[in-house]
């Protein structure tokens, strides 16, 4: 089955944390990854690539911090994935131009793009704000 990795479900931890306890204002990577119980480092990760996505806004100094900026009504499932993780597709062999072991005897690849393209359509139409509540 199809699995959101570690960075996105942290990134949505942290969405979440933002819109219910921070609205308004500034937290750091620190206290955020105590107050949702992730690693540090990856939360670090994670607030730096939504910053760069314009997710996010990052200020820096003894009392800098990160504030969500975008509303999440207008990121969608799929946006937030494709900052976050290597690939968004179903099978290896999709997306790149590398061939697989089977390519020249692979009677699914029709199927599989179709499959594909309908799951990544699904992530485009759900919001953020739907998948969190908000």
């Amino acid at each position: 089955m199809n699995k959101i990795n570690k960075k996105t479900e942290y990134a949505l931890m942290a969405l979440k944390y933002f819109v219910d306890q921070a609205p308004s204002g500034l937290i750091s990577a620190k206290d955020l990854a105590e107050k949702t119980h992730a690693p540090f480092e990856v939360i670090a990760r994670v607030l730096q690539a939504l910053s760069s996505r314009g997710i996010l806004k990052a200020e820096y100094g003894v009392s800098g911090g990160y504030q969500l900026v975008k509303n999440l009504e207008d990121i969608s499932v799929y946006e937030l994935m494709s900052v976050l993780e290597s690939s968004t597709e179903l099978a290896k062999c999709l997306g790149t131009d590398s061939e697989c072991d089977l390519s020249s005897k692979c009677t699914i690849v029709s199927p599989i793009t179709h499959l594909n393209s309908k799951v990544q359509n699904f992530y485009k139409s759900i919001s953020l704000a739907e998948v969190l509540h908000v």
